[in-house]
């Protein structure tokens, strides 16, 4: 959908400047190798948006306008997708950047909630919408259908068997292991560590931890926002959800420390030695 997809371009672009982080660590002071890791990284990253994600998103639009706008719009004027193509190319160069400056400075945390916001944004979207009714005019197949309360089950049934459907299951097989083949990539460079696990298996391990942070903390907020907003009104809801979210999303939160997990050990500053009465041994750089 048009209305998810600049957050969906964001996270994807922040998502894939992480796992450069490894790569980033071992080039830590070398500014030279952190310029060529950043440009191939950002390469591969429009690549995928250019040849996968956009094109995509052109043919839903094309193809169920309504549907693809959140039934916003019955038709989609050429000069839009024009444009909107073009935002999501800058969408995505943006997440990539913002994030990879953060790394280089030394600031996993701020680069791992690119990642994180980008994501409940795109639940929010989904879910909640503008009016409360995000989930139910993405499960519609029709302008009316989302004016009902909730979908039935025999409306679910007929999404399901809808075109939209068909076409967003073909879409997702080539769309989502193709974005975590682009990040597996960028996480091991291709080549392994010796004396460790391979380096494909430890990129898979990385995005398969990610892929559990986007389905388990990222969208029990943007439910948690929706609920908030529903129950309590725009205001006191949406105070009482940003109270939940400031507590869930500091620097020393469970989440932070699953983040840093996954990123903080890539993204640290390489060791240096130091002369001990043994000889030399390693510790933690600054």
């Amino acid at each position: 959908m048009l209305q998810i997809d600049p957050f969906w371009s964001y996270g994807i672009g922040a998502g894939c400047a992480l796992a450069t982080a490894t790569r980033l660590r071992d080039a830590h002071g070398d500014i030279t190798r952190q310029e060529a890791i950043r440009d191939r990284g950002l390469l591969a990253t429009l690549l995928f948006m250019g040849v996968l994600f956009i094109p995509m998103g052109m043919w839903l639009a094309t193809r169920f306008p309504g549907w693809e706008t959140m039934y916003a719009w019955r038709a989609v004027p050429p000069w839009a997708l024009a444009a909107f193509s073009a935002g999501l190319v800058v969408c995505a160069t943006a997440g990539y950047l913002l994030t990879h400056g953060l790394l280089v400075r030394g600031k996993p945390w701020g680069a791992c909630l690119q990642f994180v916001v980008a994501y409940v944004s795109v639940f929010c979207t989904l879910i909640h919408g503008w009016d409360g009714t995000g989930l139910r005019r993405f499960l519609a197949t029709a302008p009316a259908a989302f004016t009902s309360p909730a979908p039935t089950t025999a409306e679910l049934i007929q999404w399901l068997r809808s075109p939209i459907a068909e076409t967003l299951f073909w879409m997702g097989l080539v769309l989502i292991p193709a974005l975590l083949a682009v990040n597996v990539r960028l996480r091991t460079g291709g080549t392994g560590t010796p004396g460790t696990r391979g380096a494909p298996l430890d990129g898979l391990d990385m995005v398969l931890r990610a892929t559990m942070v986007i389905l388990g903390p990222c969208l029990a907020l943007a439910v948690s926002a929706s609920l908030s907003v529903t129950m309590f009104g725009a205001l006191l809801g949406g105070a009482a959800w940003t109270a939940l979210a400031v507590t869930v999303l500091r620097p020393h939160s469970a989440l932070a420390a699953v983040c840093r997990r996954i990123v903080l050990p890539a993204a640290c500053p390489p060791r240096r030695a130091e002369p001990s009465a043994g000889g030399q041994h390693l510790h933690a750089g600054q």
